[in-house]
This record gives structure tokens, C-alpha cells and sequence, in this order.
């Protein structure tokens, strides 16, 4: 268990074959590997910044709280799927439902997300719905589901009118292409974009109406840990609400109580 630990984490991101918890008991304390992009703060930020991200500080105060460990690294949002359904690390955080059936969620979610259109700021277009798209050509990020309805849109349109990038640094990308007008608009998550240094010349152009929760996407590989673990998060997420380590979090980061579900807005001012 010590020897495989210390492989995950001499690798800095090149991932061991074997799972770091081949020969541990699922009621045992765990080091639970946990992975994101390095682009999505501040939900999940570079694994050598001082911040990891509010929703992966959220995960690891939940599950350090029952007495486990947790690494975090850096992935391409598709490969940390891919190492994730392999059993090859726990988790990734934050992922939709939607995006990932066939993974294991706890109850909880650690974010919610709002994703919305934005054009440079010379272009008086506004979004109010799939019907004022008309021939506008706009980027967004391959692999994410962005509401049933949308996604009919982009899987109709994909290749023409709507184009799907991945890998790494994607938000930036997006941003870019359409500073450089290659695209008309990009569709991205709201708190990415509007919390980037890097979003300048850009505007809100409208966002959709479906809000999506994420949560900590535990691999379908082993049912038996995945749950031990999303057990230990539901303990550990009550736990750091009722100590209001959760608010700390977020004021950290400098947010609201919005960012994450089932938190009314008075919730991290109440006595």
C-alpha cells in the first residue's frame, strides 16, 4: 500500500498500473486519488497552486474529516474518465450525472454550475433560446453535457454550426477563437469565464436556463470502495457544514453560498 501510494505520487500525473488501494479493506482508512483539469478553477485549480479548488477542498475536507487521505492531480477532463472507469484513480470532481452514468455518486454535490454564451464585446447578439441561434457558429468543450436540449443541439449541429474542442488549457482556447472571430460565440461554464483573468474583451451574452450539480464522480471499477468512500463523504460533508468549514471554504475563494446546492444564501451568515 506505502510503495503504491509513493508511485502515484513520484509520478506527478503519469498514473501507476495498479490501483492504490489493491490491498485495502474498504472500512480501512483510504488514500482516495482524486483528479480534475488544472483550468477549472476555482472549482479545480493546478495541483501545485497554494488552492486546489473550492469543490476539491470541499471533497477532501469531507473525507479527511473521517480519517482518509486525499491526492489530487491533474488530468484532461476525457483521460481522468478514462483512469476513473479503468480503476486506476477514485474519482474525478466535480462531473454531472449526466456525463457519467455509469460512475457512483454520493448524495451530496460539491458545485453547481450555469453555463452561458459569450461574444466579444462588439457584438450586440443576445441568447434567449435554441431558436435565436439561428446560423451563429459557436465552440464549446467536448465531453460536457450542457442540458437535454442543448446537447440535441450540439449532437444535430456538431461538424457544421457548432464545433467540440478537448484536451488541456480548453477555456482559454474557447476565449481565443472567438477574440480571433473563428466563432461567433463560445459556450462555457459562467464562473470559469467570469472569474478568469483571461476573459477580458468578452461578454455575457445569455446563459441557459438548466443549472447542472457536480459531484464527486466515484469509479464504477470497484462498487465496494467507491461506496466506502461516498459513504465517508456523506459523514464527512455533514460534518463540515455543522463546524462551518464549509463556509471557510468558500470565503476563501471569495463565494457565495450559490455556488454549491442546497445551501440557502443566509447559511454561511447565520450565527
Amino acid at each position: 500500500m506505502k510503495v503504491a501510494v509513493q508511485a502515484l505520487i513520484s509520478t506527478f500525473g503519469v498514473l501507476i498500473v495498479l490501483p492504490v488501494w489493491s490491498d485495502t479493506h474498504p472500512e480501512d482508512s483510504l488514500t482516495v486519488s482524486i483528479a480534475a483539469p488544472a483550468y477549472w478553477c476555482p472549482y479545480a485549480c493546478d495541483e501545485a497552486a497554494a488552492r486546489a479548488g473550492f469543490a476539491v477542498d470541499i471533497a477532501r475536507a469531507a473525507l479527511e474529516s473521517e480519517s482518509h487521505r486525499v491526492i489530487y492531480q491533474n488530468l484532461p477532463y476525457d483521460r481522468a474518465l478514462m483512469e476513473a472507469r479503468r480503476g486506476r484513480i477514485d474519482a474525478v470532481i466535480p462531473a454531472f450525472k449526466a456525463e457519467t452514468p455509469e460512475f457512483i455518486f454520493p448524495l451530496h454535490a460539491v458545485s453547481l454550475t450555469e453555463y452561458c454564451f459569450y461574444v466579444s464585446e462588439a457584438d450586440p447578439w443576445r441568447y434567449s433560446g435554441l431558436d435565436l441561434l439561428g446560423h451563429r457558429r459557436f465552440v464549446a468543450t467536448s465531453g460536457y453535457s450542457y442540458g437535454v436540449n442543448m446537447d440535441a443541439y450540439i449532437s444535430e449541429n456538431r461538424g457544421g454550426q457548432v464545433t467540440l474542442i478537448q484536451g488541456s488549457d480548453v477555456p482559454n482556447r474557447l476565449r481565443e477563437l472567438v477574440r480571433r472571430e473563428r466563432f461567433d460565440a463560445l459556450l462555457d461554464d459562467r464562473l470559469l469565464v467570469e472569474s478568469s483573468r483571461s476573459g477580458g474583451g468578452l461578454v455575457n451574452a445569455g446563459c441557459l436556463t438548466e443549472r447542472h450539480a457536480g459531484y464527486l464522480a466515484l469509479s464504477p471499477e470497484d462498487p465496494d470502495r467507491s461506496n466506502a468512500i461516498g459513504r465517508a463523504f456523506e459523514r464527512g460533508i455533514i460534518n463540515i457544514r455543522k463546524d462551518r468549514q464549509l463556509c471557510d471554504i468558500l470565503e476563501k475563494y471569495g463565494l457565495g453560498t450559490e455556488v454549491v446546492p442546497e445551501l440557502n444564501g443566509e447559511y454561511c451568515s447565520e450565527a
